[in-house]
């Protein structure tokens, strides 16, 4: 999707980095490729869940697995924790790194403040991360739009606080927390693959066995908290599971934005 690699900043640019962290690290692949990229620095692979067992038997000794919420993060009054008194203290990261937040991070202004002020001078944010419409291949034609579960879950994000637009709009909350901008880049992440769009044959084929299974229980949540149960959250669920595979390279915009603190 994004030429193979997990992360664009360590390719592009040169600086120091001694600490950096992964934020909702999920399986905990990512944190260790960075780890590789950066062996001898301190990485930290940081989410809500505990990474599975044996990606942390995988990891390098420079990993360090971390259960916590940046949003639980007070940067006046740090609590007692790992989270706030050793990773995200005052100027103490060289590298932030986060991806697929969408469903995670329900207060962007606070997400961006707490790591504009964790980074040290100079140090590097990337954030990865969808906008929540569908578009036709190699097009700006939005199929979502049409679609009556889809305004459903845009209404059920908005209920929970969520942004849709997650990775187009990082850059302007970026810039207002008072990072830099250096880089954005936006990809199209495909649901089918396409002749079309060679770069769409693996992450098609990927969410297809990974991710289109577990759109059941997205929408069940989505969907459930806006109180549609039962038929009509089965009728609704199918339809999605039809509109998303409904033609060759139907895919989100996913946008890579890279950014330095002065």
């Amino acid at each position: 999707m994004i030429g193979g690699a997990t992360c664009l900043a360590p390719s592009q640019y040169e600086w120091n980095v001694s600490t950096a962290v992964d934020v909702g690290c999920g399986t905990g692949v990512a944190t260790i490729q960075i780890a590789a990229i950066f062996p001898t620095a301190k990485v930290y692979g940081l989410d809500l869940s505990p990474v599975p067992q044996g990606v942390q038997a995988m990891a390098p000794p420079n990993v360090a697995w971390v259960e916590g919420n940046v949003l639980d993060v007070e940067l006046t009054h740090p609590a007692d924790g790992i989270v706030s008194r050793e990773i995200f203290k005052p100027e103490n990261l060289d590298y932030i790194f986060g991806r697929m937040l969408f469903l995670g991070i329900n207060d962007w202004t606070r997400y961006f403040s707490t790591t504009y002020h964790s980074l040290r001078s100079g140090g590097i944010i990337e954030h990865q991360d969808l906008d929540w419409k569908f578009y036709r291949v190699g097009t700006q034609d939005c199929l979502s739009d049409q679609w009556e579960w889809h305004h459903a879950v845009l209404a059920g994000a908005e209920q929970a606080g969520l942004s849709t637009r997650a990775g187009s709009d990082a850059a302007l909350t970026m810039k207002a927390a008072g990072f830099q901008i250096l880089d954005v880049q936006t990809y199209e992440f495909s649901f089918v693959p396409s002749s079309q769009n060679p770069n769409s044959q693996n992450m098609g084929r990927y969410v297809q066995a990974k991710l289109m299974p577990q759109y059941p229980e997205l929408l069940r949540r989505m969907l459930g908290a806006r109180g549609i149960t039962g038929a009509e959250l089965e009728r609704l669920t199918a339809e999605c599971l039809r509109d998303i595979s409904s033609e060759e390279g139907i895919h989100q915009k996913y946008t890579v934005t890279i950014a330095r603190k002065p």
